[in-house]
């Protein structure tokens, strides 16, 4: 009994490991240009990246409260994150690769104290992180899954305080993508406001 105990855990564990290394050899395949690529799951959710706080920092537009009448659509702060082999990718060549993650952590700014949500503080009068997170975004790209909306999908992983969702279902077109692909001004993404970290400056 203990012998058909011990066959039937071991079995499980091979299966397991096999399903997991099938599952990083087809990222690797799909996705050559990157090394850490979308995961999805047997139902097309994206799983959401572990430690993306780890990856590159890109920029940070703010939409604060105060500024529009009291509810920004995206709450306040746009933390931006991209995938490391993407970023240094698309600095070298200019294009985006096909597997690129880019996160947008939305998060608030500390309590204003004037009328218009700013704060002064030693730098001066702004807007500074302190409200934590409210919000968790994700883009890929993958021009075969994502044909319909120009090669990208965007996906909400809840627009609250932590622990956001641990997968998310491919985000309307209307709601998402539509608006980049209207406004967008290179390959759905909002290049203009990130263009200082991803070009990089001429040496001394």
């Amino acid at each position: 009994m203990k012998s058909l105990r011990l066959n039937t855990v071991t079995a499980i564990a091979v299966t397991t490991c096999i399903g997991l290394y099938a599952a990083v050899a087809q990222s690797t395949e799909e996705y050559p240009n990157v090394k850490i690529g979308p995961k999805f799951n047997g139902k097309g959710q994206l799983m959401q990246p572990k430690d993306f706080r780890q990856w590159v920092f890109i920029g940070a537009p703010i939409t604060p409260n105060g500024l529009n009448n009291g509810k920004a659509n995206f709450p306040e702060y746009h933390n931006v994150y991209v995938e490391p082999a993407a970023f240094e990718y698309y600095r070298k060549t200019g294009t985006w690769p096909e597997g690129t993650m880019m996160v947008k952590e939305l998060h608030l700014t500390e309590k204003g104290q004037l009328p218009d949500g700013s704060s002064v503080e030693p730098s001066g009068r702004g807007y500074f992180p302190g409200g934590g997170p409210s919000g968790l975004d994700i883009s890929v790209k993958d021009s075969k899954r994502f044909a319909k909306t120009k090669n990208w999908g965007f996906f909400n992983f809840g627009h609250h305080a932590p622990p956001f969702e641990a997968v998310s279902t491919e985000a309307p077109k209307e709601s998402c993508a539509g608006c980049h692909i209207d406004n967008a001004k290179e390959d759905m993404v909002y290049v203009q406001f990130y263009k200082p970290i991803l070009t990089p400056l001429p040496l001394p």
